[in-house]
């Protein structure tokens, strides 16, 4: 008998805050498995604990975005209509939330590739770690999308998947972000970053837009979830 698939939730369109903070009342609430398809409104710019002193506020409010912090860490994203964010809720003890936070990114970038494999995009592959931490940096390595971590996922030398995850004593979600376009540039002005950051985050950064453009958001959100569950 094949494994049954997790159940999934897609809540309504919620704020940023009331997004992150719903994810996390499921774990407490000992709800997981689960994968949950988040849509939010108003756009955000949302940013681990410890990066958020590299978002300048006032940049961010010139660009009608709030700048929320996240229980994860990372480097500012900017969470809009575009972002297609997936968290994935898993209970304490689970298989696939092993103790080392890093082999725990390791399926859902395998299957986040996969899922990409089936939209027609070819090469795409999550990157190991010594590979990803061998990664060249360059001016917008301090945002999300301008660096790479272990198990995101690449096409060429493009990234197309950031992840990021939460731990408590019931369990860790692990935050999953695939771009259907970027906007480097609003990003890049929004979190006051230096000159050049919007041309080399574009340069980084490959958008399902770029890669399959045919492909839809609920086309691509079903083969993610689908491939993640």
């Amino acid at each position: 008998m094949p494994p049954r698939a997790w159940p999934q939730v897609r809540p309504p369109t919620r704020t940023v805050p009331e997004a992150l903070a719903g994810s996390v009342d499921m774990l407490q609430r000992g709800e997981g498995p689960v994968v949950v398809v988040h849509a939010v409104a108003p756009a955000a710019i949302t940013v681990g604990r410890a990066q958020r002193a590299q978002v300048d506020p006032g940049a961010a409010a010139r660009e009608g975005l709030a700048v929320v912090p996240r229980l994860s860490g990372g480097g500012p994203v900017l969470w809009d209509d575009d972002l297609i964010a997936i968290d994935i809720v898993i209970p304490a003890g689970h298989r696939l939330l092993p103790a080392d936070v890093v082999s725990a990114y390791r399926w859902v970038g395998e299957a986040v590739a996969s899922a990409l494999g089936g939209l027609g995009i070819p090469g795409a592959r999550a990157v190991p770690p010594v590979e990803a931490r061998a990664w060249p940096r360059g001016v917008a390595g301090a945002m999300c999308f301008g660096g790479l971590s272990p198990w995101e996922v690449v096409v060429g030398d493009r990234k197309v998947v950031g992840l990021s995850q939460v731990r408590r004593q019931a369990g860790g979600i692990i935050q999953v972000g695939v771009p259907m376009r970027l906007d480097a540039g609003r990003l890049a002005r929004a979190v006051g970053a230096p000159t050049g950051a919007a041309d080399d985050l574009a340069a980084r950064t490959a958008s399902l837009a770029d890669l399959s453009p045919g492909v839809g958001r609920d086309q691509a959100t079903d083969a993610l979830v689908a491939a993640l569950t």
